[in-house]
């Protein structure tokens, strides 16, 4: 469990798996993860194992209740890199700052805890607030991948984007 002020970010539980289905088939969510098929919930106990073994899984919770997911993966301790994902999936608390609080947890957890040196993403390029709060947290672009997503009937960029441990001290300084 790591507590925040306003946030918590828990471990993933079985009985999280149903919202965690609703939330992944959301279609905004859907789009803006760049998933490629709907979820059963069959699917989502499978991943959410996997992503317990092989990663750091984890649910945001705020207001008293989970309202999106979080999480490390493909972690590579030769290098001391690994990946990032985070969505809300509760529209009703989008755009009250949860996910930034969420990201410099995680940040926090994956530079101090696990010792990793940089921690990237991957997102949508036309994802502009997503992108917006990347950057405000001190993640840089490092490549855009042309008609990687397929989404509304055309191609769209990827991005990949990081954030070493000394440009997140900055941010964590500036906070």
């Amino acid at each position: 469990m790591i507590p925040g002020e306003r946030i918590l970010l828990r471990r993933v539980e079985p009985a999280d798996y149903p919202l965690v289905l609703q939330w992944q088939n959301d279609p905004e969510i859907f789009r803006w993860m760049d998933y490629d098929r709907v979820f059963s919930l069959d699917d989502i106990r499978r991943s959410e194992e996997h992503g317990a073994q092989e990663g750091h899984p984890f649910i945001i919770e705020a207001e008293g209740r989970p309202i999106g997911r979080t999480g490390l993966f493909g972690i590579k301790p030769r290098t001391q890199h690994g990946n990032l994902y985070i969505f809300v999936g509760d529209r009703a608390v989008q755009g009250k700052g949860y996910a930034r609080e969420a990201l410099m947890l995680l940040l926090m957890y994956a530079f101090d805890s696990l010792n990793l040196r940089l921690v990237q993403l991957w997102t949508l390029a036309d994802n502009e607030r997503a992108i917006h709060l990347y950057k405000t947290l001190g993640f840089v672009e490092e490549a855009r991948l042309r008609a990687r997503a397929y989404h509304d009937g055309h191609l769209s960029d990827s991005l990949i984007m990081s954030i070493t441990r000394d440009e997140f001290e900055r941010t964590r300084t500036q906070s």
